[in-house]
């Protein structure tokens, strides 16, 4: 719910947007690019570009665009000096949806960035000629529901119960969730199950996160005409039942900040909440990959899109294919760990955070993103297969994952560094990407030293932004014997 105070990018894209939000002829690669820079720019906080890694590469600008979008969103009600401007910018994202769903994207970063992802979704489902696909119309039923849902949210008003805000984070965090999965395309209840537990668990995180927020003096906005009286006043979401029970009264809070009587313990209730989705979906998830069901039914079936044909789907694999999308439970456990330590004050925990920076996600599933470059003497083919598979056996075998492998082909040596480097002037050469504990990575790198085939070997670690090859990758690519040099 952080919501800056600066007026941004999008109020002016507003302005100066043209009249019915005509789009683009074409889509240049150029546009794309530039689009991408910024909604990457948007995802200010850590934990989102790292997830966005963890999403299969066709996924990754939809994630971005979606991610950009809730946060244009929800900065609505600070980035407008009166209601009415808030209602023409939603008015135009809903136009601006509409318009990249027929294929005819604004001059809009999110939309075009979605549009390309969207015509890439259309292409691998056998939509390529234009037509929607289910995949697409599913997205769009998405998207227009969390700008409906922010739209209601706007005045700030305060949740009635707190299974008002169960709702409120089911329409727009879960929603989200389960865009990104049907851009995959993933279909499956068991994932949009989890997915609806881990986004309302969020959603609920969200707005604990805002009360040090919302509560303080809004800043004045600046306007073409100078500054201007802000149009939101302070604000407290929590729900009005769990205030009434704890005694929590919004004045006292506004003045007294984390010493009003109660707030700490409205707090501990609604975080309770919050932690007990996280922990269903583990549960469930544990049951799910012992090939049992989940537990319980899923409460949201059959409304909106929740429609599946195949209700008794490869559960295991499907979490495999959703896994990306699933860590969002990640950064949420991690905040209210930092919430209790802070004794369930908020405004405490603001602090900590900005202070003592969360430990990687990476820290928090004890795994990182590697890249593997092996060469492999020149010869057989079949010995570089050999090798692939024995270092993906490996990763396999201690709970890590393969995110890619491409064979591409010969590779001339340089300057040899060692006698048995001397005997080479090429060599063939495979890359590997996987997840794994730095003790997998470490008994990777010893059984490729002890690899008499092997020629050298390089390691990257894409936290280090060394190394960019996502688009390379793919299924397996091995050259055939008569191609070899």
């Amino acid at each position: 719910m952080h919501r800056p105070s600066a007026l941004g990018n999008g109020l002016k894209r507003l302005v100066s947007a043209p009249r019915g939000c005509r789009g683009f002829a074409t889509v240049t690669e150029a546009d794309v690019e530039s689009a991408r820079r910024y909604c990457l720019k948007q995802l200010h906080d850590y934990d989102a570009h790292l997830i966005r890694r963890f999403m299969p590469p066709p996924v990754q600008d939809t994630y971005a665009a979606l991610r950009a979008l809730n946060l244009e969103l929800v900065r609505l009600p600070e980035m407008v000096s009166n209601p009415t401007i808030g209602a023409m910018r939603v008015k135009f994202w809903h136009d601006a949806i509409d318009r990249t769903f027929s294929g005819q994207p604004p001059r809009e970063p999110i939309c075009i960035l979605l549009h390309k992802a969207l015509r890439e979704l259309e292409q691998r489902t056998g939509g390529g000629g234009g037509g929607s696909t289910s995949s697409t119309k599913s997205i769009k039923f998405w998207v227009s529901r969390l700008i409906r849902t922010r739209e209601r949210h706007m005045d700030n008003r305060p949740f009635a119960t707190l299974a008002s805000l169960e709702d409120y984070a089911e329409n727009t965090y879960s929603t989200i969730m389960y865009a990104t999965l049907a851009s995959m395309p993933l279909r499956s209840m068991h994932v949009d199950h989890l997915a609806s537990h881990i986004g309302k668990a969020c959603g609920i995180v969200a707005v604990l996160r805002g009360v040090p927020v919302l509560a303080a003096p809004p800043q004045p906005v600046r306007s073409p005409s100078g500054l201007e009286t802000p149009s939101r006043s302070q604000a407290l979401l929590l729900p009005l039942d769990v205030m009434a029970e704890e005694g929590v009264k919004e004045e006292q809070v506004f003045r007294q900040g984390p010493s009003a009587p109660g707030l700490q313990d409205a707090i501990f209730k609604v975080a309770t909440r919050a932690n007990d989705h996280l922990i269903t979906a583990r549960e469930m998830l544990k049951r799910l990959k012992a090939g049992q069901d989940p537990g319980h039914e899923f409460e949201h079936q059959g409304e909106g899109e929740h429609h599946y044909v195949d209700e008794e789907s490869d559960a295991a694999r499907d979490v495999r294919r959703g896994f990306g999308v699933l860590l969002e439970a990640v950064p949420a456990a991690q905040w209210l760990l930092s919430l209790e330590k802070a004794n369930f004050d908020p405004f405490a925990s603001r602090m900590s955070l900005s202070l003592h920076p969360p430990q990687p996600l990476v820290g928090a599933v004890a795994t990182m993103l590697y890249e593997l470059i092996a060469i492999v003497r020149p010869g057989n083919l079949t010995e570089v297969k050999e090798i692939a598979q024995t270092v993906g056996s490996l990763v396999l075998r201690n709970g890590g994952v393969i995110r890619g492998l491409s064979n591409w082909g010969v590779f001339s040596l340089p300057k040899p560094v060692s006698i048995h480097q001397m005997k080479h002037t090429h060599g063939h050469y495979f890359v590997m990407r996987y997840d794994s504990s730095a003790a997998v990575h470490h008994d990777v790198r010893s059984t490729l030293r002890l690899e008499p085939r092997m020629i050298r070997a390089a390691h990257v670690k894409l936290g280090d932004g060394k190394l960019e090859t996502v688009s390379r990758f793919g299924p397996p690519r091995w050259r055939t014997q008569g191609s070899e040099a």
